[in-house]
């Protein structure tokens, strides 16, 4: 299928690295995580260089006072007609940027709205996984100064990018599984279940499927043996899923809803980016998708700031944000670096979608139809699927 493309633009040599294998204990997860991303150090998993970048629009970056904007997606494959929670994660990002608040909170403000629309798989709403249990969810942060900071496979927590955010203000970089869960108690963030019936029901719909080795399942998971690899903290037999399955049964529609996101652009010339997720339902315990990879899921310079959803480990391998920032800076327009963007990630096969900001445009493009909206400060001019249409067809 080729990609579907709902776009606007306003107007217009990294080292290689290999990476050692992952450990296994929580403490030492955020070292893999970092070592992956090669924060700090430009480095990233071998592959072939991207071909140069269309030059659409002048690299000299305009004159400033800029116009304050913000766009929003609700992630990949989440139906156009929830572009109104999106719409919402716009206006509370401008509301604080016109309070004169930094850009980076004004991207976490926005993020916190879509969090705390259990629509959307993040927060509360997020994915349980395939033990019936678990919820793990990601954040991450970026600033057009540098700044970077995460949480990965976080657990019992409302709102993972406000952990994310506090993270920003210690000497790391990123957090990890119980030890980000900790750190959110001292910020006084109380025990939360940020699952939903909603989400039980997809998760034991998905577990049948497993019990039943359901040709509907994903390759990779068709031929791996999970049973041998099971590392949650419930048995698996009382997990339920040593035996075979039941007949097939219909649950409720998957939404397809994946990663939110959140990029702004400030009047005075800085950039912000935001994303949370609760990951996905079919995964082993602690596994890390591209939100907390420094340069994979977002993305913030002087250019623009970008913020993508999708297949994780694809993300993850096309480093992609950080090559959006790479075509931004060569010249590349929004619009041309988000549809290179799609492009790079279905020639490995997954799924994307994203959202990329510039000084003077802003632009999404995903492989499937996707909730997203953007406008300017002061404009009534929504970008994006219009919620009321979309809801009419």
């Amino acid at each position: 299928m080729g990609p579907y493309r709902a776009k606007m633009s306003a107007q217009p040599r990294e080292p290689v690295c290999r990476v050692a294998r992952m450990p296994t204990s929580s403490q030492r997860l955020a070292l893999c995580v970092l070592l992956l991303a090669g924060a700090g150090g430009g480095c990233r998993a071998e592959r072939e260089a991207p071909p140069a970048p269309a030059t659409t629009s002048s690299a000299a970056l305009p004159p400033r006072p800029w116009k304050a904007a913000a766009i929003a997606h609700a992630g990949a494959g989440s139906p156009p007609e929830r572009s109104d929670g999106c719409r919402a994660a716009v206006d509370a990002a401008l509301a604080a940027l016109e309070r004169g608040g930094d850009p980076v909170d004004a991207a976490v403000a926005g993020v916190v709205v879509l969090e705390d629309d259990a629509r959307f798989n993040a927060g509360t709403g997020s994915r349980v996984r395939i033990d019936g249990r678990t919820v793990q969810m990601d954040a991450s942060i970026m600033d057009s100064g540098g700044r970077f900071a995460a949480v990965a496979a976080i657990e019992a927590v409302k709102n993972p990018v406000k952990v994310a955010r506090a993270v920003l203000d210690t000497p790391h970089l990123l957090l990890a599984g119980d030890g980000a869960t900790r750190f959110a108690r001292t910020l006084g963030m109380p025990p939360y279940d940020p699952a939903t019936e909603e989400m039980r029901a997809k998760a034991e719909a998905i577990r049948d499927q497993l019990r039943r080795g359901d040709p509907a399942l994903p390759e990779r998971w068709r031929t791996f043996d999970w049973r041998a690899r099971w590392n949650f903290e419930l048995p698996l037999a009382e997990a339920g899923l040593e035996g075979a399955g039941s007949a097939p049964t219909p649950g409720p529609r998957d939404a397809g809803a994946d990663t939110v996101g959140v990029a702004v652009r400030a009047a005075d010339g800085r950039f912000a980016v935001a994303l949370s997720t609760g990951g996905t339902s079919i995964t082993l315990r602690g596994r890390v998708g591209d939100v907390p990879i420094y340069g994979a899921g977002l993305f913030a310079s002087a250019r623009g700031a970008s913020a993508a959803t999708g297949t994780g480990e694809r993300i993850i391998e096309a480093a992609l944000a950080r090559e959006v920032d790479a075509w931004l800076s060569a010249g590349a327009t929004p619009a041309d670096a988000a549809r290179r963007a799609v492009e790079a990630v279905q020639k490995k096969g997954g799924d994307i979608g994203i959202i990329v900001i510039g000084p003077d445009a802003m632009a999404q493009d995903a492989s499937a139809p996707m909730a997203w909206a953007g406008r300017q400060e002061g404009s009534g001019a929504w970008l994006g699927p219009d919620p009321a249409d979309q809801k009419k067809r």
